[in-house]
This record gives structure tokens, C-alpha cells and sequence, in this order.
């Protein structure tokens, strides 16, 4: 399904990596790319491009993103049903906002995990061989670039668990938590959280 280790990229070989990149499943030929961006200033122009197709990409809340490979399960599983003819939303950027959530309705799930006027984003790109629409938008994004490495200082350990319900959870251990959450992605389909 996904690879167990996200390969990160840089995008020069002096400064930290800026972005991560992780394989998906094999048959697809796609990875994802990861960006993190605080203090976005064109939210709007972003939201509307998105919304609009004319930019190729999600845009996620990082509050509720545990960990890069959180997102990876759910592009893995955008991609197979893209490939499959099994989506449930319109587009494959969408249908990963949609997985992200625990919730089988479309609406709730794209309000909640995409953004609206939130200033931190997570953009996530599929990236092939022949295709990464990154490098014409990342420039357009009026905003303070992040390194991957820092999204946990993004994720709000209590919404995040609000979210996917699972108050229950007392101790705060992020391992333990991306485990929970990304159960919940994979089996979605099947069961009724």
C-alpha cells in the first residue's frame, strides 16, 4: 500500500528540506509531494483555484495531520479509487480531503479538512513522472514556507482526537494517535465510526 518510510527530497542540497516526498502504491506510479506553509495571505485566491480546478493540489488544515504519512494513506487510497473509477467526490484532490475524514459525508468532510480562512495550510501534490503542478503554484502561495519537519508543531493533539473520536485516549503519544487516525481512514468504508 504505502511505503512504511516517507523518502524526503530536497529541493537543494545547502539548505533543510523544505518538502516531503513519499511513494504511493506502486501500480499507481505516484508519490505525493508536501508543503507547509504559515502565515498565508491569499487564502482566498488559493481556495478559489482549488475550487475551480485551476490548481491541481489539495490544501489541508495541519491541525488535524499527525504525521505526513496520515495524508499519504489517504492520497493512496484517492488515487487507487481514481484509477478504479470508484471516487466518491468530484476530483482526486478532493477525494483525499474526503478519506482524511472519518465522516462519509462529503460536505462535512471537505468543510472540515480543507481550508476556509485558516492561515496554516498543508498543500499536497500527486506527482508522476510526466506531471508536478508544484513547482507553477508553490511560488503563487503568498506565505512563510515550513520544513515538513516541523507540521507537529502544527497538530492540535486535542482536536485532532475530537475529530476522529477518540476521546477516550487519555495519555498524549502522537505515535499512538497517527495509528488510531489512519485505522480510521483505512477502514472507513467498511465500518461506521
Amino acid at each position: 500500500m504505502v511505503s512504511p518510510t516517507p523518502q524526503v527530497s530536497s529541493s537543494s542540497e545547502v539548505s533543510p528540506p523544505k518538502y516531503q516526498i513519499v511513494e504511493l502504491d506502486p501500480d499507481t506510479k505516484t508519490k505525493i509531494k508536501l508543503y507547509l506553509f504559515k502565515n498565508v495571505q491569499n487564502v482566498e485566491t488559493i481556495r478559489d483555484n482549488i475550487i475551480q480546478g485551476v490548481w491541481e493540489c489539495s490544501a489541508i488544515k495541519p491541525r488535524y495531520i499527525v504525521d505526513a504519512f496520515q495524508v499519504a494513506v489517504a492520497a493512496n487510497k484517492a488515487v487507487l479509487d481514481e484509477k478504479r473509477d470508484a471516487m466518491v467526490t468530484r476530483s482526486v484532490y478532493s477525494e483525499i480531503l474526503y478519506n482524511l475524514s472519518p465522516t462519509k459525508n462529503i460536505s462535512q468532510s471537505l468543510m472540515k479538512f480543507g481550508i476556509s480562512k485558516d492561515t496554516n495550510i498543508l498543500f499536497c501534490f500527486l506527482v508522476t513522472e510526466e506531471r508536478d503542478t508544484s513547482t507553477e503554484i508553490i511560488p503563487k502561495i503568498e506565505g512563510e514556507m515550513c520544513s515538513m519537519k516541523e507540521l507537529f508543531n502544527f497538530t492540535s493533539f486535542e482536536e485532532t482526537k475530537h475529530v476522529y473520536k477518540l476521546n477516550h485516549m487519555k495519555e498524549k503519544c502522537m505515535e499512538r494517535l497517527l495509528d488510531l487516525v489512519v485505522t480510521k481512514i483505512a477502514t472507513k468504508s467498511f465500518v461506521t465510526h
